[in-house]
């Protein structure tokens, strides 16, 4: 497995010199354009002053990173806020020795750090200056081994580096004109020392040797930029020419990954271990990571393998793998696999099979038979899925076909058609005998087919269906597979087997109490062992039993393949106890079974806090100075922040998920997301530890990176605020308690001097208060006064109007009367009648009682009858006195005794006032009156 990084991913120039990893797991990379810095998740770039391009890098103390560049050498370091800055050392050099071109190599040792080119060697102490070791003979490469430094000296030798001086080795001179490329350890006693292009040899440091690698033509013309000893005992070579070797301690090629095999390019500048055995290569064009812990790898196009993975055998050296494209064909004794298609089997391979010294496909086309390397088709039957071995009848096999099931013969030059069965005319990929020879078929979409036949398997003598009415949970997605000898099959959900008394599917408590109640197992395979390798649609893993049978499922190391694998034909195949294939959208992954992970522990780091308060973000702390912040204290102004963080991770580092906490604010961790920061704003005064941790693509969490600090309260909340407040309160405290005092001795003498002037006033006050007292008895008179004569007012209002009622008798005497004169009588009594009568019309008539009446109701009711002659001057005095009536809440019958008139009159006087009112229907005339 390999990640490519790109120059347009890490903004960065296209070749790189020197990689090498901090204490932090950071990784450093010498660049063209600069130092590069990758933490996970975030590339960054470091320039130096003069922006020159950066040979070399290494890793000192005190946060310092020292740096080789063209005609210049220093370190960066971090300033207050953790962003790196350069400090030149060569601009401190004597004129004389500062022309050099280029540092390419640059090495710590007691304290003092080396920079070697390829004239002089500059050596620096922290805190004194750089000193100068120039030799007399130009300088090639020089490196550390064993605590020992070694150079170069072109013309003279391999020399060693000994107080400031360098000394030729015994049978140095055997390298006066070989450059070297790497000198590494070998064993105890001897240095292996790898040249450019003049081979490998071993030193003892006395006699040089040649070292024999192993006869392969990959080391014809090799060229070789760096060697680094791994540590797992082999060698990687960085090649000029021939991309990345791997060859262990015996020279035989492990490994050999070139531009075919997915690197940028076949020119490798540089090589570096990290600390998870990733395996970091600076590239002519990008950067590479090879994942050489990793016991997966990738069998695709790279190869010459072209399609999705559906079928793999291998028979003995030859490795036949099938996909949608055809069979192809590679020799696993080779170092480096290549794929070559097999003639004539172009098309969809569903399936091969090894029947006695027959190499069977499954193809889109029919069955076929490897004849002499190539694909011979047997019959054109449309489509053949698998082929199963009648048991006890070796020259016999079942194939199944898109259109049913079909009989082949077993014979020395391959397969012979016998015949198609009748009575079953389903597609039948999936098929397999169970212990009593009855044949089962699974369909995807239906169910399963138990099938028996009779004796000499000449005729089907009985088909019978299962689905859900039998036990299983679903008509859909059941499979089928032999584990352990035995048929079980793997559901919707759940793993089930046949109960043979029941004739019926019960659920299996062993394998279903391994998986979800909701998981799906697409497909599962068996070792020689018993280790269950299995794909479901949730995960990929395997089952391994202990003695006692006790199973236990592991899928840590699989949890980055399901999204890589073929989901139309999931596909497994164990090719042997250290070595399964894994059918992938693009082509195979292959699982080395034999070779170990190691987990290591990995780091969370919070990289940056910024504060998000103003339009544009401020940087607050970073790199090394937030690596050591401890208590950090805000203003307020700042309290909206954002964190950045990563994981020193490198192995699908996209897909590294992150979970973060806030002490004091968040009530639990958040979920978990692939997001690197998270913003906080508006925090309110107070502690915070922010938390944040992080779970690779195997499941391991770090342990969580803590940041404490504090918000500070705004100003006028702070402490120094309360205690100015504290301080002015005191001193108006104190000015109030002088001036409450002053006041007091003032007041002192006013009262004093007024003392007699007031008991001077003081009868005038008691007159006074007297006068006041006879004014206010003469007021509580005058009130109750008018109170009764309000009172008065209004039985008087109320007496006239029940005398304005006796019209109601006068009028009915009136009547009589003229009832006595209509009858007839004398003359004198008529008259007198006539008399009586003149005199109580004008009783009726009379306006005084009106007056009176109109006087005293408008002092009782507040001048109405003036108020509504202002408002409604057009109103005639007749309709006054309605008005009046009515706001005295009269009947319309009262109404009519009080007016003389009839109660048709009254209506019709009621209707004219509305219209002089301006009233709608709708409004009650009373209501009006009495809230008038």
């Amino acid at each position: 497995m390999l990640r490519n990084f790109k120059p347009e991913e890490f903004k960065g120039g296209i070749q790189s010199w020197g990689i090498v990893q901090d204490d932090r797991e950071l990784l450093y990379i010498a660049n063209n354009f600069g130092l590069l810095e990758f933490d996970g998740a975030t590339w960054s770039l470091h320039s130096p002053k003069r922006g020159t391009k950066v040979r070399s890098v290494l890793v000192g103390a005190n946060d310092r990173i020292y740096v080789g560049c063209q005609a210049d050498f220093g370190y960066f370091e971090p300033d207050p806020r953790g962003l790196l800055q350069y400090f030149s050392l060569a601009d401190s050099l004597p004129q004389k020795y500062r022309n050099f071109d280029e540092v390419w190599r640059i090495y710590e040792q007691g304290g003092t750090t080396y920079f070697f080119t390829f004239k002089n060697i500059y050596a620096y102490r922290p805190g004194k200056p750089v000193q100068v070791i120039a030799p007399a003979h130009p300088l090639e490469f020089s490196f550390q081994v064993n605590k020992e430094l070694y150079s170069l000296v072109w013309g003279k030798g391999l020399s060693l580096l000994e107080n400031h001086r360098l000394r030729l080795l015994p049978s140095g001179e055997f390298f006066a004109h070989r450059q070297i490329a790497s000198i590494l350890p070998y064993d105890k006693t001897r240095l292996i020392i790898f040249t450019i292009k003049d081979g490998v040899y071993l030193y003892d440091q006395h006699a040089v040797t040649p070292f024999r690698l192993a006869e392969d033509p990959l080391y014809d013309g090799l060229i070789i930029n760096q060697a680094l000893l791994l540590r797992d005992g082999t060698f990687a070579l960085a090649t000029q020419n021939k991309g990345l070797v791997l060859m262990d301690a015996r020279g035989k090629v492990l490994l050999n990954t070139t531009l075919r095999e997915g690197l940028l390019d076949n020119t490798v500048h540089s090589i570096y271990q990290d600390t998870q055995d990733n395996l970091w290569l600076g590239m002519n064009n990008g950067i590479s990571m090879v994942e050489l812990s990793s016991p997966f790898s990738r069998l695709d196009g790279t190869m010459g393998l072209s399609g999705t993975g559906y079928a793999a055998l291998q028979r003995g050296n030859a490795l036949y793998l099938g996909t949608n494209s055809g069979l192809f064909r590679s020799d696993v004794a080779l170092a480096r696999k290549s794929f070559l298609p097999v003639p004539h089997s172009t098309g969809q391979v569903y399936h091969l099979n090894q029947i006695g010294s027959h190499t069977l496909l499954g193809h889109h086309n029919g069955p076929y038979v490897l004849r002499e390397g190539q694909a011979s088709l047997v019959i054109p039957e449309s489509g053949a899925w698998e082929f199963v071995p009648v048991p006890n009848h070796p020259d016999k096999v079942m194939v199944g076909t898109y259109k049913g099931i079909c009989l082949f013969d077993v014979t020395a030059d391959g397969l012979a058609f016998r015949k198609q069965y009748k009575g079953l005319e389903e597609s039948s990929r999936v098929l397999e005998f169970d212990k009593n020879g009855e044949l089962w078929m699974a369909h995807g979409y239906k169910g399963l087919f138990r099938i028996k036949f009779d004796p000499s398997y000449e005729h089907i003598v009985g088909v019978k269906f299962y689905n859900s009415r039998h036990g299983l949970p679903s008509d859909q997605l059941v499979n089928m597979e032999k584990i352990r000898n035995e048929l079980i099959f793997p559901a919707l959900y759940g793993v089930y087997r046949f109960d043979q008394g029941k004739d019926r599917f019960v659920l299996d408590p062993q394998y279903s109490a391994l998986f979800a109640p909701d998981e799906h197992i697409i497909e599962m395979e068996e070792d020689v062992q018993g280790t269950i390798y299995f794909i479901s649609n949730q995960r990929v893993g395997k089952i391994q039993f202990d003695q006692f049978g006790k199973p236990t499922l592991e899928d840590r190391l699989f949890q980055n393949l399901r999204e890589q694998l073929n989901d139309d034909l999931s596909f497994i195949q164990v090719l042997d106890l250290n070595n399964v294939l894994f059918g992938a959208k693009e082509g195979f992954i292959h699982y080395n079974a034999g070779k170990a992970k190691r987990l290591v522990p990995f780091h969370t780091r919070l990289a940056q806090v910024l504060s998000i308060a103003q339009e544009a973000d401020s940087l607050l702390l970073s790199g090394r100075r937030l690596d050591k912040a401890t208590h950090t204290e805000l203003p307020y102004a700042f309290n909206s922040l954002r964190f950045v963080y990563a994981a020193s991770f490198y192995e699908k580092p996209e897909k590294t998920q992150f979970q973060y906490f806030l002490e004091n604010f968040d009530s639990r961790w958040s979920e978990w997301t692939t997001k690197t920061e998270k913003e906080y704003t508006n925090l309110p005064e107070g502690k915070y530890v922010f938390k944040v941790r992080a779970r690779n693509i195997y499941g391991q969490v770090s342990e969580a990176r803590p940041f404490a600090f504090v918000v500070e309260p705004p100003f006028y909340r702070s402490s120094w605020a309360y205690a100015l407040y504290t301080l002015l309160g005191l001193l108006l405290l104190g000015a109030a308690f002088y001036q409450v005092d002053k006041r007091f001795k003032t007041e002192k003498r006013k009262i004093l001097l007024e003392k007699e002037r007031k008991l001077g006033q003081k009868e005038i006050e008691i007159r006074q208060i007297t006068n006041q007292s006879e004014q206010e008895i003469d007021r509580l008179r005058n009130e109750k006064f008018q109170a009764e004569l309000d009172h008065k007012n209004r039985e008087l209002t109320y007496s006239t109007i029940h005398l304005i009622n006796k019209n109601e008798l006068l009028n009915s005497v009136k009547l009589e009367l003229q009832e006595i004169l209509k009858n007839g009588g004398r003359t004198a009594p008529q008259e007198e009648l006539k008399k009586i009568i003149r005199s109580i019309d004008q009783n009726i008539t009379s306006e005084v009682d009106w007056k009176q009446f109109e006087l005293h109701f408008n002092h009782v009711h507040g001048d109405f009858i003036h108020r509504l002659q202002e408002h409604y001057p057009d109103l005639t005095p007749q309709e006054i006195k309605l008005s009046t009536y009515l706001r005295l809440n009269l009947t319309t019958k009262d109404i009519a005794q009080l007016l003389n008139i009839s109660v048709r009159g009254v209506e019709i006087s009621r209707y004219r006032l509305r219209k002089r009112l301006h009233l709608d229907r709708s409004d009650n005339l009373t209501d009006f009156m009495l809230k008038f």
